[in-house]
C-alpha cells in the first residue's frame, strides 16, 4: 500500500514512469538526511581525497552541471568552505593501493536518477560525479553492482573500494566506515497509489497498511 523511499528516487520515477499512477503523500517528510560516500574504516585518506575532489569540482561548477542534467540542482549539499586536512595521512596506504591499481572500484545498485541504465549505458548523477572525481585524482572508475544489504561486507572484503550510490549517512556507517563530506540532501517520503490519496494522509492512517522498503535502506 505504501512505499517508503528517498524523495530523490520517488520524484524521478513518479515524474518519468508513474505520473498517472503514484504520488508522494504531501506534507509528510519522515526524515531529513544527507548522502555520503563510504571508504573502508582504515581508508580515511581515500574518503578525504574524494571529499577534496568533490569540493574542487563544485567550485569549478562541474557538480552543478551534472546535477542539472538529472534535476537535482536543489539537492546539492556541498559546503565549499570545508577544509580537508590532507597533511593527516591516516589510512593513506589504502588510498595508495587504489592509485597504484589505476582504478577505483565503486559499489552501486540501480537507483535512478543516481545510477541506472539507459540504452545499455550506465548513467546517473553519482555515476557522472564518480567519473569526474576519478579523473581528478588520476584513476579510472570501475563500477560494480552490489547487494545493498551487504555493502559494508563487500567494502571490507575489498571486492569494492567505495560505496557510492545515494548512501544515507548514518551513525552505524560512520562507526564502521570512513565517510566523505555530505554531497546531496534527501528526505524519506511515503509513496502511494493516486486512488489512495484520501486514505493515506498521515502516519496514523498507515497503521494497517502493507509497507514496502528496500532491505538495508534508510527507508527501512
Amino acid at each position: 500500500d505504501v512505499g517508503i523511499m528517498d524523495s530523490i528516487m520517488a520524484g524521478y520515477y513518479i515524474n518519468n514512469q508513474y505520473k498517472d499512477k503514484l504520488m508522494i503523500v504531501p506534507d509528510l517528510e519522515l526524515s531529513k538526511e544527507y548522502y555520503g560516500i563510504a571508504a573502508r574504516k582504515d581508508g580515511a585518506y581515500t574518503a578525504k581525497m574524494i571529499s577534496y575532489a568533490i569540493i574542487e569540482l563544485s567550485k569549478e561548477g562541474k557538480v552543478l552541471e551534472i546535477a542539472e542534467k538529472y534535476g537535482l540542482e536543489d539537492s546539492i549539499a556541498i559546503d565549499e568552505n570545508t577544509v580537508i586536512d590532507l597533511s593527516d595521512t591516516t589510512g593513506k596506504s589504502d588510498y595508495d593501493a587504489i592509485i597504484n591499481s589505476g582504478e577505483l572500484v565503486i559499489g552501486y545498485t540501480i537507483f535512478a536518477p543516481i545510477a541506472y541504465e539507459e540504452n545499455n549505458e550506465l548513467i546517473g548523477f553519482d555515476i557522472e560525479l564518480a567519473k569526474a572525481v576519478c579523473e581528478k585524482i588520476g584513476v579510472k572508475a570501475k563500477f560494480q553492482i552490489i547487494n545493498w544489504n551487504t555493502k559494508v561486507f563487500e567494502l571490507n572484503s575489498k571486492s569494492i573500494d567505495v560505496i557510492w550510490n545515494g548512501m544515507t549517512i548514518t551513525e552505524d556507517l560512520q562507526e564502521n566506515t570512513s565517510i566523505t563530506i555530505p554531497y546531496l540532501k534527501n528526505t524519506q517520503v511515503a509513496v502511494i497509489r493516486i486512488e489512495d490519496s484520501e486514505k493515506y494522509k498521515t502516519i496514523e492512517d498507515m497503521d494497517n497498511a502493507v509497507i514496502a522498503v528496500e532491505a538495508g535502506s534508510a527507508g527501512q
